[in-house]
């Protein structure tokens, strides 16, 4: 079953970023002249960085431009700079050499630094990505872009420097917006409710939205927390936001829509208290959820317990509908006690789920060369254990974002009974894949992919996940798995297939 996750539209977005580059139409008389800029100041870092965007993906002509260059400048930190970071821009490994050489004839160069910590990020070396990111920010105490990519280095290893680190940018760059980027993804990893509605709040105080894009972000993040338990905040907060004088049109319509569901559910609680369940029934559906997030769920529940009004048998099999699309776990004990009370028993509704499941799945078939042992790897190779099987590549931000919440979800799992498998879709990318997979010490089998032999894997980006039964059919696709509530989701999805309980 296709799940889709609150966080898809972001990563879809980021994958986005090379192809609007190339798609940016080429400004010849801009190109001569930043051509004759760098020809006569090769340290021009600004010039090379724009330099380094105004010919879209085709780097020929760059590296044309940057031989001539190092002939007449050996010397020069930023020739090997751009170089170097043309080469990081494409994902290549190609780049940290340049990077080097950069740094060795500037020490200073911070630029540098930043680009050698995206790199090494993809030779998986984080500890040295980390130390690069040091660097940046050291030689280039005023940025503030420098301090956030560096303070996120200890995230989880070290809470209390990172939260050091957080409270320096805020105060040190107040009017910057990585302060609110920053508090965005502090909440949206936070379990705790009332540590993520006070963050939520922080964010209200700190980074107005017409101000603040991130802060715009939160405040609908903040809103569908409020929505899960207390839709009368949620509608008031909504309202308030609404009315924001100075925000954008479009801004403005997301929050009034927020308000109306807001407002519906209530009404929709006040009908099914007076028993009209008729009328319940029929404003629900005028009730839209927002294409990905808890909403969904939020929906779901209510409906589930509308249709419940009616029977318990009702109320089950609505809420099965939209756990079967995303178990989440706050559809999973609601539909376990509609189901009960229906009169079956949890083992019933297990097997009720899996059936279901397996009435829309379809067989895994694959076939791809392996990296680090010689043959292929086909579903054969795997018959018999559950798959978590991921599309990736190394210079794919939300795939290495993900990869740690895959590792604290397996965890809990006996590695005999479930395989975790990454395929690389950048042949381009290969010299990187063994090094990331030694130096990051994850724990999947990297696999060469072959469009041709993926057959009825559809793979749209990356990341695209997959999770297979022990027969070799695809039960859940489509998810990503970047937040605690996502971990328990994957969790639960494989303690299915293996039969456990979660």
């Amino acid at each position: 079953m296709k799940l889709y996750s609150r966080n898809t539209a972001m990563a879809m977005a980021w994958m986005a970023i090379p192809c609007i580059a190339a798609a940016q139409q080429i400004n010849q008389k801009k190109v001569d002249s930043l051509v004759a800029v760098i020809s006569k100041q090769p340290d021009n870092i600004a010039a090379i960085d724009e330099f380094n965007t105004s010919l879209g993906r085709d780097t020929t002509i760059r590296l044309s431009h940057y031989k001539t260059w190092m002939k007449k400048y050996p010397k020069s930190a930023g020739i090997y700079y751009g170089i170097g970071t043309l080469y990081t821009h494409q994902e290549s490994p190609a780049a940290r050499p340049y990077l080097l050489k950069a740094v060795s004839i500037n020490p200073k160069l911070s630029a540098a630094y930043a680009e050698l910590a995206i790199d090494a990020e993809r030779w998986g070396e984080f500890d040295q990505s980390a130390e690069f990111q040091r660097k940046a920010y050291e030689t280039s105490p005023d940025s503030p872009d420098y301090l956030f990519s560096y303070m996120y280095n200890f995230e989880t290893k070290d809470p209390a420097k990172y939260e050091a680190l957080l409270k320096e940018l805020r105060t040190k760059f107040p009017e910057s917006d990585r302060g609110a980027q920053a508090l965005y993804w502090k909440a949206l990893r936070t379990v705790n409710r009332d540590q993520k509605l006070a963050i939520y709040e922080d964010m209200r105080q700190h980074y107005p939205i017409g101000k603040s894009s991130w802060g715009t972000y939160g405040m609908n993040d903040y809103f569908d927390a409020l929505l899960a338990d207390d839709p009368g905040k949620a509608a008031v907060l909504a309202g308030e936001l609404a009315a924001t004088p100075g925000i954008e049109a479009s801004t403005k319509e997301e929050f009034i829509k927020n308000k109306l569901m807001a407002e519906q559910l209530m009404k929709v609680d006040e009908l099914l208290k007076a028993g009209n369940t008729e009328a319940a029934t029929t404003l629900l559906k005028d009730v839209k959820a927002k294409r990905w997030g808890v909403t969904i769920s939020i929906v779901a529940l209510a409906k589930a317990r509308v249709a419940a009004a009616v029977s318990p048998q009702q109320g089950y099999d609505t809420l099965m509908k939209y756990y079967l699309k995303e178990p989440a776990r706050a559809m999973k004990e609601p539909l376990y006690s509609y189901g009960r009370q229906a009169g079956k028993t949890n083992e019933a509704i297990e097997n009720d789920i899996k059936s279901r499941l397996l009435n829309s799945s379809k067989p895994a078939i694959f076939s791809f060369d392996a990296y680090m042992e010689p043959g292929k790897k086909t579903m054969q190779s795997y018959k018999g254990k559950v798959v978590l099987l991921t599309f990736w590549f190394p210079g794919c931000g939300p795939c290495r974002g993900e990869f740690p919440h895959f590792e604290e979800v397996l965890k809990h799992f006996d590695r005999n009974n479930v395989n975790y498998v990454g395929v690389n879709i950048m042949a381009e990318q290969d010299e990187y894949v063994i090094p990331f997979v030694k130096s990051s010490k994850y724990t999947f089998t990297p696999l060469k992919d072959k469009e041709a032999n993926r057959t009825n894997l559809p793979v749209r980006g990356a990341p695209s996940n997959f999770l297979i039964d022990q027969e070799g059919r695809i039960i859940f696709s489509g998810f990503m798995i970047q937040t605690p509530e996502a971990q328990l989701m994957l969790q639960d999805m494989i303690n299915l297939l293996l039969d456990k309980k979660a």
